[in-house]
Order: C-alpha cells, then structure tokens, then sequence
C-alpha cells in the first residue's frame, strides 16, 4: 500500500466532501428560518442530527475495523449525496427533522473513517500533525464552502444549492471507492477484537480515556451553538447572507489553520496543555458574544472559538489514539464521535431552548462549559505528571 499516494487522494477527497458540508453548514439553518423554523426549531433540527451522528458513530467504526476503511467511507460518502438531494422534497421544518436524522447517520463517516486511517498509517510521534494535516484539508473545505454558501443563497434557489452538494458528495464517493489502495487485513483475531462494541467501553476507561472524549463533547457543543444559534443570530443583525457566510469563514479560518501547528505542539509539550489552552480561547470567544453584538465582536467571537475548537479537537483525538492499538482505533474513533454526537445534540439543543430566557444565555452556558473543561484539563495534566499515561 503506497502511503502517500493514498494520503493526497484522501486529502483531495476530504477537501470537495468537506466544500459540500462547508456550503451546508450556512444554507441549512438560512432554509430552515426560510420555511418559518423558529431558534429552538432550528436547535431541534441539528440536534436530530447530532442523535443520529451517536447511534451511527460505532456502528461506522465497526464497519471500518471488519470491511476496511475504503468500503465505509465510500459507503457512507454515496449515502451523504442521496440524502442532501433529499432536502430538495422539503416543504416544511418538521421535514427536515427527518432529512437530519438521516444526514447524520450517513455524514458519521466523514468524521470516523479519516481518523482511523491516519491512525493506522502514523506513529505516535508523528500522528498529532498527521491529524491536523487531516483537519486542514478538512477545513479548507468548510472555508471554501462557507463563503461560497452565503454567495449561492443569494444567486441561486436553494433547490440548486443542495443539488451541487450532493453532486460533490457522490464524486468523492467515487474517488475513494476507484482510487484508494487498502491492505487487507489478515489476522482473524485483530478483526476480531475491534468488532465488538462492548470492550470498546472498557479500553476508554481503563486507558484513562474519559477526559479527552469529553473534551470532544465539549468542542462539539461550542460548534452546535455557533452553527445553531450564532449563525441565526448574526443573520438576524447583519440581515445579508454573504456577511454570514463570511463570519462562518472566519471562524472555519481560525479551526483549520490552527489545528496542524496545534498538533505539532501536543506532540512536543503534551495534549493537556493545549487542551487548556483551547478552552481558555473558546470562553473568551463566546464571553464577548455576552455583550451588545457588532461586526467587529461577531469577528472576533467566531475566530476565538474557532480556533479554540480546532485545538480542542486534535488534541483530543490525538490523546485517544495513543492510548489504543491499532485493531480497536476505528471503534475507539467511533466512540469519539459519540461524544462529539452528544455535544453537537446538546449543544442547538440546549440553546434553542436557552434563547427563551435570553440571545446571550447559550454564550453563557458555553463559558460555563469551557470553565469545567480547563478545571478537567489540569486535574489530567497533574495525573499525566504522575503516571505512565500517554499525554
């Protein structure tokens, strides 16, 4: 198996799949308001997602470890493309809770798969900037597709917004499915073990792994209030889409471009440390969203929390996989991506519903979440002092 050339067809087709999801991102919640969704509506609709996303992240892990990595990510790319067509029969928001579900189930692959690939390709040492080499190609896309989607909403009807996105997902189901080279695996017993759900929990708690997937849960719930609530909420001041989609650029601008030196860092100084580091940029981030709102704080919030998630999430990904062989990392992945799917169905959800009492009060929630998560970061680090825990 040729590793590099497996690499740049991987990052080729993370970047298109991740424009696709980079357009989305700003013309889901702009349709949704569109069809006459309200906040907590809108909350509910990515919160369906998040709730498909953790029923589908060890089942697409599973998948991964028994029929290899090619298979799963081609499947669940292909699957993608139909349901964003999908979007195109919606006439109501309580459709689109449904179309949600969906989308979660198959888009958990985009997220897993890539993750235990690199996992299996890289060392240790090597697999903090491998993983944020990932992520920036990733995150390009979300650029990309984010400024893109605030343009396309105000040229085109967003009927011909969703058919250009599943037109990109079901061509990155091809490239992987024609392009990538996969060893097969032959030992019985390595597929063996990575099968089974259940052993999955206990290497997560006997590895001491429980922090860094609650770190995950955290960095998703700061991403479900931004794409929930603060995209509605800037559209709502800023009433132009190609400013939103500008805002949401800015923030996918900081997440990318932060992730591959944050990687290299965790790699030198330890995950802990920029882990803390991370929720010490997402409370400042969301704290100024507290106040009266401008461009200028809008800006700034989404660069601040942007990149506090990006570091967040490598660095917690990175920690998991220390922590596990290679034959358990696509179901330790998918036990991650549980974690992320809970924060992300937390996250609109708690905010919808915390918009009643005021705009301000998910950012405050979020401050709240990034203070547990820096005092859960040093307890971790004092632990990692004194053992022979991976940092």
């Amino acid at each position: 198996m040729n590793r590099e050339v497996n690499l740049r067809l991987l990052f080729s087709v993370l970047l298109l799949y991740a424009l696709a999801v980079g357009i989305l991102t700003v013309v889901i919640p702009l349709y949704s308001y569109n069809l006459g969704a309200d906040r907590v509506t809108v909350g509910f609709i990515f919160s369906a997602y998040a709730l498909a996303y953790v029923a589908a992240s060890p089942v697409w892990g599973k998948v991964s470890d028994r029929l290899g990595r090619k298979l799963a990510l081609s499947i669940g790319m292909l699957g993608y493309s139909v349901v964003i067509a999908l979007f195109t029969f919606v006439s109501n928001p309580e459709s689109l809770v449904v179309i949600a579900l969906l989308q979660g189930f198959s888009g958990a692959s985009f997220w897993i798969v890539p993750t235990a690939l690199i996992a299996d390709l890289y060392a240790s040492q090597e697999m903090g900037g491998a993983l944020g080499k990932v992520a920036l190609f990733q995150g390009i896309g979300f650029i990309v597709g984010s400024f893109l989607g605030g343009f396309l909403i105000e040229q085109l009807t967003y009927l011909n917004v969703f058919y250009i996105c599943s037109a990109f997902a079901f061509s990155t189901a091809l490239l992987i499915l024609l392009g990538l080279q996969e060893k097969s695996k032959t030992s019985t017993e390595e597929i063996t073990d990575s099968s089974r759900i259940g052993p999955g929990f206990g290497v997560i708690a006997k590895k001491g792994l429980l922090i860094p997937c609650i770190d995950t849960a955290f960095a998703a719930l700061f991403l479900g209030v931004v794409e929930s609530q603060f995209i509605v909420h800037a559209g709502e001041i800023l009433m132009k889409g190609y400013l939103v989609g500008a805002l949401l650029t800015s923030y996918y601008i900081a997440e990318t471009f932060v992730q591959y030196p944050a990687g290299r860092f965790s790699d030198m100084i330890g995950r802990h440390l920029m882990i803390l580091l991370a929720f010490i940029m997402s409370a400042l981030g969301f704290l100024v969203l507290v106040f009266p709102p401008s461009f200028a704080s809008l800006l700034f919030a989404a660069i601040a929390v942007g990149g506090g998630v990006g570091i967040l999430y490598v660095a917690a990904t990175a920690l998991l996989m220390d922590g596990v062989s290679s034959s358990q990392r696509g179901l330790i992945a998918g036990f991650q991506n549980i974690a992320w799917g809970v924060g992300f169905f937390l996250g609109p959800m708690l905010g919808g519903i915390a918009t009643i009492h005021s705009v301000s009060t998910p950012y405050v929630l979020c401050v709240v979440a990034s203070a547990i998560g820096c005092a859960l970061s040093l307890i971790a680090h004092k632990e990692t002092d004194s053992t022979s825990l991976p940092r």
